[in-house]
């Protein structure tokens, strides 16, 4: 689980934009309030925090590798 949110993590930094199209527009709550540079700002953001996540989780299977 801690490198499917750690690759994530690296999408939304690399394309903050990705989900900024299509049926995305209508249904996401985020792509509605925020400005453009906002939401870029809050994927990288997003993205920053889903790495740290996954790193804390890679980090405790590694410790506990009985689990």
């Amino acid at each position: 689980m801690g490198i499917v949110l750690i690759v994530l993590g690296c999408v939304y930094l690399r394309w903050p934009t990705l989900f900024r199209r299509g049926l995305w527009l209508k249904t996401s709550i985020a792509i509605r309030v925020f400005s453009e540079a906002n939401y870029i700002r809050y994927m990288r953001a997003l993205g920053v925090i889903l790495i740290v996540i996954g790193l804390f989780l890679l980090a405790g299977g590694l410790m506990h590798p009985e689990r």
